[in-house]
């Protein structure tokens, strides 16, 4: 049930921590053929699956906080730029080299992605505070990989544990779960113990969720481009709701953050699972087709992104 007298469950504030990357997208007009010459398309903007996430939940018409870290260069004042026009308030570490990732994109909408996070595993715990005023706390499972991110990771959703504030981690891509392996991943995620677990149906498979689902985790499938799927922490299904069909050949860089983004604000809302699920795909669909357009913030309606201290702390106030 929505309580619509309060603002702040209309606005649901989704905190997101991860990377934030300047993404260097190539779309291929043909086939790649190694060793020679390809046409494309080449764009440059602003990237990484927890800041996407972020941006999405704005888009939901909710509110969005995001923690990473970035470097201490031009490029990252382009993203911090990025994220206040999107009306995600940032709250960033700065040190090192910004993170940066190629994402190339086949005629068929096939992705191969080439990442450099630098400075973004650099995250050190910002503290409890950095969650206040948050619905609800989200986090790729790349921000469980590498250090000291990782680790600054598990800490915040003990935070939000502790604050009862619920979460939510997303497999991400069975590519980067194989350097701990199923089993290894299951334990990690499992240690973390998200209220919601985002999954498609390669990760599905990958760690087994379907005949053994996490012990107190929700499980949303994504069945490709067809049904998503809301099932119980004992298996059952709770929810599930067709996608509508979508062009091929769409460049799908951001549809599973957009989804997430659009779920999580319906949640956080008190949404049910069947209108979190079409919310979901709503913004998906929206995003695929480019109908999304995310309002520029004015500057004067934001503090100025909240800059952390080496250790990861906030600066105190005056």
């Amino acid at each position: 049930m929505i309580d619509r007298a309060n603002p702040a469950a209309l606005t649901p504030l989704i905190v997101c921590v991860g990377d934030l990357i300047d993404e260097i997208a190539v779309r291929l007009d043909a086939p790649w053929r190694r060793g020679s010459d390809a046409a494309a398309q080449i764009t440059r903007r602003r990237g990484g699956s927890a800041a996407n996430v972020a941006v999405a939940a704005v888009a939901a018409g909710g509110a969005a906080r995001f923690i990473g870290a970035v470097g201490s260069d031009a490029t990252a004042e382009a993203l911090e730029a990025a994220l206040l026009r999107a009306g995600v308030e940032p709250l960033l570490q700065r040190g090192g080299r910004s993170a940066s990732i190629v994402v190339v994109v086949e005629p068929d909408g096939e992705r191969t992605m080439l990442p450099d996070r630098a400075a973004a595993l650099s995250l050190r715990d910002p503290g409890a505070a950095s969650l206040a005023g948050g619905a609800w706390l989200h986090a790729p499972a790349y921000s469980l990989l590498g250090e000291p991110l990782g680790e600054t990771t598990r800490r915040l959703f003990a935070h939000a544990r502790d604050a009862g504030i619920p979460t939510s981690l997303d497999a991400s891509s069975v590519g980067a779960l194989s350097s701990w392996g199923p089993e290894e991943s299951r334990l990690q995620f499992a240690e973390l113990a998200p209220t919601l677990v985002f999954a498609n149906e390669e990760e599905c498979d990958y760690l087994d969720l379907i005949d053994h689902p996490l012990p107190g985790s929700i499980l949303i499938a994504k069945h490709g481009a067809g049904i998503a799927e809301v099932r119980s922490a004992s298996g059952e299904q709770i929810a599930s709701l067709p996608a509508h069909p979508l062009p091929t050949g769409i460049d799908s860089t951001g549809a599973g953050d957009a989804f997430a983004g659009g779920l999580l604000v319906a949640r956080a809302r008190g949404e049910s699972w069947e209108d979190a699920l079409a919310a979901g795909h709503h913004l998906l669909r929206a995003h695929e087709l480019g109908e999304v357009q995310v309002q520029p913030c004015a500057c004067a309606d934001f503090e100025p992104a909240t800059r952390l201290r080496p250790d990861g702390r906030q600066p105190a106030s005056n």
